[in-house]
């Protein structure tokens, strides 16, 4: 008979043996709490294409998840050269397109020839996965977003709102309307190959652009209503661009 004193020293080795083969196969603690910590101001813009702050060391884990291809440092700034190390180890081909397109100190941060290079890189889905950089996350980062929000037909308040939610509590009069007098018939023409969701969007906004053009209209008002939800991203632009486009068709007509 097994006597009391055995039986204890067996059921405490079987339990280490349990918790041993339970932590080879469970991430540790301090692993863990290193993917569920992104960089600063992180979010998905659309599947693949991501946006944030430049990463921290204990960020890279969690870029790790992404499988990354490209970054865009939108910033004339560079990331911190442990980071630049870890994605140049990584095979992340990090553009750096703040600093290519400032060619004197008195020309704006933020750029029509910026603004053209980054949706070039974000309509190719050749380079996705991909992360939009700038130093703080809220403004360069957020006026592309921002000029993406209007090639995608969003009204202005929703382009808006999206990028006050990230530059909370301080965000740009100047970049609200860059994002406001950006001019999306300017934008490069999409890649070879653009992203699934955009040719999705694309697709659905011509059909329903038909369909609008299929409905008799009851007038010339109501007319010329439609034609500008298409032509200035919905009936929500301030009226100081929808004026402007308006006086601009009417002298091309």
């Amino acid at each position: 008979m097994v006597s009391s004193a055995a039986l204890a020293v067996a059921v405490a080795a079987a339990t280490a043996t349990a918790a041993a083969g339970v932590a080879m196969h469970k991430p540790s603690a301090s692993l863990a709490d290193a993917l569920l910590c992104p960089p600063p101001k992180f979010g998905q813009v659309e599947p693949s294409v991501f946006r944030a702050a430049f990463p921290r060391s204990e960020s890279l884990a969690h870029l790790r998840l992404l499988g990354l291809r490209t970054a865009l440092n939108l910033s004339r700034e560079l990331p911190a050269q442990d980071v630049l190390a870890w994605f140049e180890a990584q095979g992340v081909r990090v553009a750096h397109l703040g600093i290519a397109v400032w060619t004197h100190p008195s020309v704006a941060p933020i750029s029509a020839e910026l603004v053209n290079a980054a949706l070039s890189a974000v309509l190719d889905r050749e380079q996705h996965p991909l992360l939009l950089l700038s130093a703080s996350g809220t403004h360069e980062v957020g006026t592309i977003v921002g000029c993406l929000r209007r090639l995608q037909q969003w009204s202005l308040s929703g382009a808006i709102d999206e990028y006050r939610s990230f530059a909370a509590p301080t965000p740009r009069l100047s970049c609200e309307q860059f994002i406001e007098t950006w001019d999306p018939d300017l934008a490069p023409p999409p890649r070879a190959h653009p992203p699934p969701w955009f040719e999705s969007q694309h697709a659905l906004l011509e059909s329903d652009a038909e369909a609008w053009r299929r409905m008799p209209c009851c007038d010339a008002e109501e007319a010329a209503r439609l034609r500008e939800y298409f032509r200035v991203s919905g009936a929500l632009c301030s009226p100081g661009v929808a004026t402007t486009l308006v006086a601009e068709d009417a002298v091309a007509d």
